[in-house]
């Protein structure tokens, strides 16, 4: 499996290099449609966390973190001293574009696709949108392999989203839909309490929520 995943990350990497280095730091460089539908899912991820109540300040990995777009959307919307946030990327020349260009901020950068210490969130945005194989199960196989070390390091919720449909199935521009309620039930037997949200504006978008309970 190491050798599969590795494979899959150095392709990703080379697209992900590719785009980033004709289209620039912005949404379509991420092969995001636009930077609204952007900030829509880090705003409904961030109310996720809200709900859990979190009074005192946090850590969050964002894991495919990109050019460092959840950052400026941290930094824009949220109070910043109370969030520490560590970005990962599996592509160095990203990870490289950041530290430089937030090197005022704070902010953690490494390669990688998980985080490298224990945090309380970990967010996955759109990092497992483009499959790198057109085999529906190896995609969803790889998915719940990396979530798997990011649930490791996760201390309070791990919060990803996917693009869903009720037939799952990779796309000819190897776009991966899954069935939201199959994946959840995966992250139930998983890891534990998994539930879901949708938006209209986001019709095939699904951010599922994966809260560690306290045995306390």
């Amino acid at each position: 499996m190491y050798n599969r995943d590795a494979k899959f990350n150095s392709e990703l990497e080379t697209k992900f290099n590719k785009r980033f280095n004709k289209y620039g730091a912005n949404p379509k460089g991420s092969y995001w449609l636009n930077a609204e539908r952007q900030n829509l899912r880090f705003d409904i991820m961030f109310k996720e966390i809200i709900k859990l109540g979190i009074k005192k300040a946090f850590s969050v990995g964002d894991i495919g973190c990109g050019y460092g777009a959840l950052l400026q959307f941290i930094m824009e919307k949220y109070n910043n001293d109370k969030i520490h946030y560590y970005g990962y990327d599996i592509s160095k020349e990203l990870i490289d574009y950041c530290r430089k260009n937030y090197c005022q901020t704070g902010a953690t950068f490494s390669v990688g696709s998980k985080p490298q210490k224990s945090l309380d969130f970990c967010l996955i945005s759109g990092t497992f949108n483009l499959s790198a194989t057109k085999i529906y199960s190896e995609w969803e196989n790889y998915i719940f392999r990396n979530l798997t070390s990011c649930w490791q390091q996760t201390r309070t919720a791990l919060i990803f989203n996917l693009q869903t449909c009720d037939e799952p199935y990779i796309s000819n521009g190897n776009i991966f839909y899954g069935n939201k309620y199959a994946i959840a039930r995966r992250c139930g037997l998983l890891f534990g309490s998994t539930s879901f949200v949708s938006h209209s504006q986001l019709p095939h978008d699904t951010t599922f929520v994966i809260k560690r309970i306290s045995k306390d």
